[in-house]
């Protein structure tokens, strides 16, 4: 009803909730977004360990999360690039890309691929990271997205 206060109540289990989550100290009061980032590790020479209390989530890394999205790689076309079958692609939706970009591209209409972009003359080429497969030429493609980062999980 218009004027009217608008209210909730809690029911009794989401009081239980409240009341063991504030006896108990080992849970966070709110709920964790992202992992801990501890700190910094060298793959070379040691440095200081140094405790970090940050997070780390895909908006710590990427920034704002609108038009970005993730996909699964399948495939080996990229091994050069380090991309590997199992990977998770972060991609920034657009339609346009720059030479040698990594773009997720829409080849013949319905057909999409990981690859590297070059604009040619009339046309696309799209290239791949590894000895065993041609380039893509194509004069009907269109950017779905540039690849902004890579998750792997070993």
């Amino acid at each position: 009803m218009p004027g009217k206060a608008r209210s909730l109540k809690l029911t009794s289990k989401a009081l239980k909730l409240l009341n063991h989550i504030d006896n108990n100290s080992n849970l966070p009061s709110q709920p964790q977004t992202g992992i801990p980032l501890a700190g910094k590790v060298a793959a070379g020479i040691p440095i200081e360990a140094v405790e970090d209390t940050e997070n780390l989530s895909l908006p710590s890394c990427f920034g704002n999360l609108d038009n970005i999205f993730a996909l699964e790689v399948t495939g080996d076309s990229m091994l050069e690039e380090d991309i590997r079958n199992g990977d998770y692609a972060i991609c920034r939706k657009t339609q346009t890309a720059h030479n040698g970009q990594l773009v997720i591209a829409i080849v013949d209409g319905n057909n999409a691929t990981l690859k590297r972009f070059y604009r040619e003359k009339s046309r696309a080429r799209l290239e791949p990271a590894n000895d065993n497969y041609q380039p893509i030429y194509s004069d009907n493609c269109r950017i779905e997205a540039v690849v902004i980062g890579l998750v792997r999980k070993f």
